[in-house]
C-alpha cells in the first residue's frame, strides 16, 4: 500500500530508553495543520497514496490530529495510528475523540513487557503499562482495530515467551501482533549497554515465542503475528512465514518530518530509499536475498557484517 508517514511532531509523554529519536528533537516546532493539509493533498495528487501513516513523537498530544484525522478520511485515504495509548485512558478525552473522528482507523501501540513495573521502567513514566492497557481496552470496545508491538530488546528479550502467553490471555485474537528487532540509533543508541541484543541472542526466545503461536493457533486461536527487521540468515527458515517486510525498510511512498530549522519549511519528500532491508555486504551473496526482509541499516552498522549468514 501507498503510504504516507507523517510525524507531525517529536513532542511525546513517555520517555522510552530506546526510542529512536535524538531528545533535540522533541524541541522542533510542530507541523502545522494547514501544511500537514496541503502536503497530504499534493502526496495523494504527486504519488496516489493510499494511507497516512501518523507517528511522532506521540501524535494524541498533536492537539489538531482530529481535524487532520477527518481531513485525511474526507480524502478517501485510510488512516494508521502509532500511539501509546496513555490519553485514550482518560474518559474524556477518550469520549471527545472517538465522537470527533469514529473508530476507522487502525492503532498500534507498543507494549515492552508484560510486568507493568518492568515496562514502567523502559518508559520512564509511572503507571504508563496501566494506563496503555486501560487505553487500549478502551480503543477494542469502541471497535478500533488494534495491533501490539514488541520490539525486542536487551532489557526483556528473555521474557519474550511469556510476553506471548500474556498477549493471548489479554487480548481477544481480532488484535494482531507484531514483533520488531529494534532500529538502533536516537536515545536507543545511546543507551546501547542496555538496549541492543544481537540476532543470536534473541534467536532461542523469538523461536520459542513463535512456537506457542503456533500452539496457539493449532487450538483455534488464530492472532495476526508477524515479525519484522529480522534477516532469514538469522532464525530457521521453519519460521519464515512470519516474517514481513516494513514498506520502509528498503523505500517508503513519501514522507514528512518536522525540521529542525525553524527557517525551513517541511515539504513531502517521495520515493525515499529506506534505512534497511537485506542491503548489506554479506547480503550480495545471499541466494533468499530478494524475499528477506532485511534489517535496520544502523543495528547492521552496530553488530557488523558477523550477525550475517547468508544462505548459499
Amino acid at each position: 500500500m501507498k503510504t504516507l508517514f507523517v510525524s507531525p511532531s517529536y513532542v511525546c509523554n513517555e520517555k522510552c530508553v530506546f526510542c529512536p529519536c535524538y531528545k533535540e528533537a522533541k524541541r522542533y516546532t510542530p507541523i502545522p495543520a494547514s501544511l500537514l493539509k496541503s502536503c497530504i493533498k499534493e502526496a495523494l495528487q504527486k504519488n496516489k497514496i493510499e494511507m497516512v501513516l501518523i507517528s511522532g513523537g506521540e501524535p494524541t498530544l498533536y492537539k489538531e490530529l482530529p481535524e487532520m484525522m477527518n481531513y485525511i478520511r474526507e480524502a478517501g485515504l485510510k488512516i494508521g495510528i502509532l500511539s501509546n495509548s496513555l490519553r485514550f485512558a482518560d474518559g474524556i478525552f477518550f469520549n471527545s475523540f472517538i465522537n470527533t473522528v469514529g473508530v476507522d482507523f487502525e492503532l498500534t501501540t507498543a507494549f515492552h513487557s508484560h510486568v507493568a513495573e518492568e515496562h514502567d521502567a523502559i518508559t520512564g513514566i509511572k503507571r504508563s503499562f496501566e494506563k496503555s492497557l486501560e487505553g487500549i481496552n478502551n480503543l477494542i470496545q469502541a471497535g478500533v482495530h488494534v495491533t501490539i508491538k514488541h520490539v525486542i530488546n536487551g532489557l526483556s528479550y528473555k521474557a519474550l515467551p511469556e510476553f506471548a502467553q500474556w498477549v493471548y490471555r489479554t487480548f481477544p485474537d481480532s488484535v494482531s501482533w507484531v514483533i520488531c528487532n529494534m532500529d538502533l540509533c536516537g536515545e536507543a543508541l545511546d543507551n546501547n549497554s542496555l538496549t541492543a541484543v544481537s540476532f543470536d541472542e534473541s534467536k532461542a526466545y523469538l523461536e520459542k515465542t513463535l512456537d506457542i503461536v503456533v500452539e496457539n493457533h493449532n487450538k483455534g486461536r488464530h492472532r495476526n503475528v508477524s515479525v519484522f527487521n529480522t534477516p532469514l540468515c538469522c532464525i530457521d527458515p521453519y519460521y519464515w512465514k512470519f516474517l514481513q517486510k516494513y514498506e520502509s525498510e528498503e523505500s517508503m511512498s513519501a514522507l514528512l518530518l518536522p525540521s529542525a530549522d525553524m527557517d525551513v519549511t517541511p515539504s513531502v519528500k517521495y520515493d525515499l530509499r529506506g534505512d534497511g532491508g537485506a542491503n548489506f555486504t554479506p547480503c550480495k551473496a545471499c541466494l533468499v536475498k530478494s524475499i528477506c526482509p532485511g534489517t535496520w541499516r544502523q543495528t547492521a552498522e552496530y553488530f557488523g557484517d558477523k550477525i550475517f549468514k547468508p544462505i548459499k
